[in-house]
């Protein structure tokens, strides 16, 4: 059973500005109660209308090039 969301409130989408480039899309949307598909539509709607939020911080790293800088660091020893 799908769970059903919430409606965004100016709260939510104060929340998600101030902590979209700290905390995962995730982990927003469970500490709020909303999907994380509101996450992302709050998000799109700001830099819709001209709000500049921070891309991600901690992005990670493709695991494909961790694999390659783990082989170039034994090549080296």
């Amino acid at each position: 059973m799908r769970k059903r969301s919430r409606f965004i409130t100016v709260e939510d989408v104060k929340f998600v500005y101030e902590n979209y480039a700290k905390m995962s899309a995730s982990e927003i949307a469970e500490k709020l109660g909303i999907s994380k598909f509101q996450v992302n539509k709050i998000v799109n709607e700001l830099r819709k209308r001209g709000i500049n939020i921070p891309k991600k911080i901690g992005k990670k790293k493709n695991v494909y090039d961790q694999f390659v800088e783990m082989l170039k660091e034994e090549n080296k020893a």
